[in-house]
């Protein structure tokens, strides 16, 4: 949860006022999911493990167009403003019903390249970019393939479990 919420929270117990309804995180929509810092910030909110219905309802409530799949649970969305061209979530993992990779579209191979050395400097040979945040029992992993750069939790009984 953010520290604004944990303040709130330890200044009602200190003055033993009652804490209300719109002073938590998911009434005042600032609910913190993983590695929300990782992810573009033009869809601010949206992190590793968000559940789908709480990432549509965002999409709609900022009135974002986008494509999904049949089953809905990849989306495809174009952010105004951004550096690329679209962002693709994927909801489609046996873990959880929630968001476990993301894949960012660039117009072509140098803007994928300068985004990903800015985002994620990586220290890896192989130009990969690993993260843990301390606290998670899971880190995330991105690396760039072309004009592409993915971005996945790592998450039991997901598709990037052994990383």
């Amino acid at each position: 949860m953010g520290r604004t919420f944990w303040l709130v929270l330890a200044a009602a117990l200190l003055t033993g006022a009652p804490m209300a309804a719109a002073q938590t995180p998911d009434a005042i929509g600032q609910a913190a999911y993983k590695y929300q810092d990782t992810l573009p910030e033009q869809l601010p909110g949206v992190g590793f493990e968000i559940p789908r219905q709480a990432f549509v309802d965002i999409l709609i409530s900022r009135g974002l167009a986008y494509r999904t799949t049949t089953a809905g649970d990849v989306f495809a969305v174009a952010l105004p403003g951004a550096p690329f061209v679209e962002v693709v979530y994927f909801f489609n993992s046996d873990a959880c019903d929630c968001l476990t990779e993301i894949e960012i579209r660039f117009a072509d191979d140098a803007q994928a390249v300068a985004y990903f050395q800015a985002k994620f400097p990586s220290v890896n040979v192989r130009g990969e970019f690993f993260g843990h945040d301390r606290i998670s029992a899971y880190g995330m992993k991105a690396w760039r393939f072309g004009s592409k750069v993915f971005v996945v939790a790592i998450l039991p009984n997901t598709r990037w479990a052994n990383q």
